[in-house]
């Protein structure tokens, strides 16, 4: 979905767009984001507030190994109910790190210079708006006055922080998505690695789905039987075949999510086990079946 890619965001003189597509996809709808938080307005050093530590910890598990990033991975943070999506190619990144910090600073200047910016100067004479104006954000003994003070500090930082900043490579902020346009392109752009594959490799993750490991065992018989009668080369096929996964983050599904997903006829539902784990861990142990399923050729 190239519509509402920021025209800014261009790398040493070529679009994202001609990146080549990612072998690895993965899909985490984030729920109940504050407007604060979709507009890049937050404390590096307070992560929990707005539940940035999710977000970070989630890029972090989808692209990092131990000594480098993985250039085959693309993740897509879905910012819902503000049709906003970071989109994180880990074939263009630069100079990232994997701690929280870092992570949420690239994602901060992502949102900040993406529209950021924009809505502060279009409130700069509200009250301080609904987060500061709810109890909720407030601490015990907070005047309204000193939690606005406070938020007007940290957004001057985040001024001084970003000002001149050119967005960073691989960081891609997408507007008006939503998730049916986004199963619409996986649906065009993913494929198994035969011709006659039967369509995209999208799993849901879900607690009642079938497991994973179980799957892609099965699913690697299959083609090993195909490239057994194949001429093509099999480290070809298994270097194209792109697969995505899709999960909730630490709020799960909701309820439209569930419907729309379920319906859609190449989404299969899957699970990792009866413990519920955290969405980062969802995603390391989704990478690490599918980094010894390959080990196993």
């Amino acid at each position: 979905t190239s519509k509402g890619r920021d025209v800014e965001m261009l790398v040493r003189g070529s679009s994202i767009l001609d990146d080549p597509p990612a072998h690895r996809n993965i899909v985490v709808l984030c729920h109940e984001v504050s407007n604060d938080v979709a507009n890049g307005i937050f404390d590096v050093n307070n992560l929990l507030k707005g539940r940035v530590d999710v977000l970070a910890r989630c890029v972090s598990s989808a692209l990092w190994v131990s000594n480098g990033v993985r250039a085959d991975t693309t993740i897509y943070l879905m910012l819902s109910p503000h049709n906003i999506t970071v989109e994180v190619r880990g074939s263009r990144v630069r100079s990232l790190t994997p701690d929280e910090r870092t992570v949420a600073l690239y994602l901060q200047r992502t949102l900040w210079n993406g529209g950021g910016k924009d809505y502060v100067d279009s409130q700069r004479n509200d009250t301080g708006g609904r987060e500061i104006l709810s109890s909720s954000t407030m601490t015990k003994g907070k005047t309204l006055r000193d939690a606005r003070k406070g938020r007007e500090a940290m957004i001057r930082r985040i001024r001084v922080s970003h000002r001149g900043k050119a967005s960073l490579p691989g960081f891609v902020l997408l507007r008006e998505e939503r998730l049916q346009a986004r199963l619409d392109e996986l649906a065009s752009s993913s494929s198994g690695a035969d011709d006659g594959d039967e369509g995209p490799i999208v799993w849901m993750l879900s607690e009642t789905g079938d497991p994973l490991w179980e799957l892609l065992e099965g699913w690697k018989r299959e083609q090993q039987s195909k490239r057994a009668s194949s001429t093509s080369n099999a480290k070809e096929n298994r270097m194209t075949t792109t697969a995505t996964l899709i999960l909730g983050n630490q709020l799960g599904y909701s309820a439209r999510d569930e419907e729309l997903l379920r319906g859609t006829p190449f989404v299969r539902e899957v699970s990792l086990g009866s413990l519920s784990l955290l969405t980062s861990q969802c995603i390391a142990v989704a990478h690490h079946y599918l980094d010894r399923l390959f080990e196993l050729e």
